[in-house]
């Protein structure tokens, strides 16, 4: 067996026991954290296939002992881990509802400031999250709407809101 490398003969999908043990052992080590600890979905979402490798690398390699008695490992460990994951992750749109932003995206006729009056989050193909705005103006009492959606990285938010 050369060891530089992952034999794919030998890799398997996990067994429904893996998948069983590793859905009780996350759930037991995000219930281990501290009441006042929250993290979101997305970056649940984002550690739970990081944690199912550990787990099936864990199972396979006869290193669980310890998750099998309901103890995964040290909670401290699992949210340094969630919390890292969780600074890497932006999940609040640059802007908020009300907010002041500069565009400066690709209609460059446009470019200039306007109020943020709607937030749309939609999902791709992938599952990844994407963030559009609707841009408007403010005149004689009434939003007028300018551009639809507006991509995050299109706009920077500016201190003053609404």
């Amino acid at each position: 067996m050369n060891m530089t490398r992952i034999e794919p003969s030998r890799s398997a999908p996990a067994s429904d026991a893996e998948r069983e043990q590793m859905e009780a052992a996350f759930r037991s080590a995000l219930d281990q954290l501290a009441p006042s600890v929250k993290f979101s979905r997305t970056v649940r979402e984002l550690a739970r296939p990081l944690f199912d490798v550990g787990w099936i690398a864990g199972v396979r390699t006869g290193h669980t002992g310890p998750a099998l008695a309901d103890v995964p490992f040290p909670p401290h460990k699992f949210g340094v881990a969630l919390a890292s994951l969780a600074d890497s992750v932006t999940e609040e749109p640059s802007a908020r509802l009300g907010q002041l932003v500069s565009y400066h995206g690709s209609q460059e006729g446009c470019h200039g400031r306007y109020w943020v009056t709607r937030i749309d989050r939609e999902l791709n193909a992938q599952g990844k999250e994407t963030v559009l705005y609707r841009l408007s103006t403010y005149a004689r009492g009434r939003f007028r709407h300018e551009l639809h959606w507006v991509h995050a990285e299109s706009i920077t938010a500016l201190p003053q809101q609404f």
